[in-house]
């Protein structure tokens, strides 16, 4: 499907049930991955490599194969009220957690039904403790520097 898309960085790992692998925009630009690989139907969660070749962000997947959760720990993220005054700051090398949701629609020019994944909210949180005990072991197998608390 849209292998041509990526480039597979590593072998598949499963760690507590939860099955995944670092992979790489071929276009050398990552971001928001609303399309898997083909070989998606075989990990649940997608490392994203930094540049000293550790993992900097994981996007997690459902069932269905629509992006759910993006573990994002690759720069500071500011929490904004309505007035945009700064309500939190999620340090880098801090995981921070943003939710999405898939809407699906009709495309007006081909007439097939797609997905278009938007952020439930701006705002971050941290992982649940739920969220750590389950993903956190293979997050730290990509990335054994990276905190779930600041």
């Amino acid at each position: 499907m849209y292998s041509y898309l990526y480039a597979s960085l590593s072998a598949r790992v499963t760690i507590n049930g939860v099955t995944g692998r670092m992979i790489a925009d071929k276009s050398g630009v990552n971001v928001e991955h609303p399309h898997l690989p083909a070989y998606a139907k075989k990990s649940d969660i997608y490392f994203y490599p930094g540049k000293d070749g550790h993992a900097t962000q994981a996007k997690l997947y459902g069932a269905d194969k629509k992006m759910q959760l993006d573990f994002d720990w690759n720069h500071t993220h500011k929490n904004k009220d309505r007035n945009g005054t700064v309500t939190d700051i999620f340090q880098e090398g801090v995981i921070h957690v943003q939710e999405y949701v898939s809407i699906r629609y009709k495309d007006p020019k081909d007439k097939r039904w797609k997905d278009r994944f938007k952020r439930k909210s701006n705002n971050a949180r941290l992982m649940t403790a739920a969220e750590i005990a389950k993903y956190g072991p293979i997050i730290l197998k990509f990335n054994p520097n990276v905190k779930f608390r600041p």
